[in-house]
């Protein structure tokens, strides 16, 4: 019997720790970066000649230190995590970032 509460315990304990490390990997700031430029690349596929749109410092996802565009794709900095890949966007149209002291502003031209 001693050797069935040991065997439950250690399973449950092994189980407690997976789910600590995919909390983590879930909160990450890796994922919330990358839902970010994923959200602004939907924008910009969707978005028309002349509109523009601003995303705040102050974000949801985390602060927002830098936002890019470069060869086809969105590169966002958030909370001091620099972005290496980015997210590409299909727009026909010139996209192009403008820093303001609480936000940016892209433009799709």
């Amino acid at each position: 019997m001693h050797q069935v509460i040991i065997h439950v315990v250690l399973v449950a304990f092994i189980f407690a720790l997976f789910l600590l490390a995919t909390s983590e990997k879930v909160n990450a700031r890796g994922v919330r970066q990358q839902v970010l430029e994923k959200q602004m690349a939907l924008l910009i596929d969707s978005a028309e000649s002349g509109m523009s749109f601003e995303i705040g410092k102050n974000n949801l996802n985390g602060f927002v230190s830098k936002v890019k565009v470069k060869d086809g794709r969105i590169f966002v900095d958030v909370a001091g995590l620099a972005s290496i890949k980015g997210y590409p966007y299909f727009s026909k149209y010139s996209v192009s970032v403008v820093e303001s002291a609480n936000k940016f502003i892209v433009m799709v031209k």
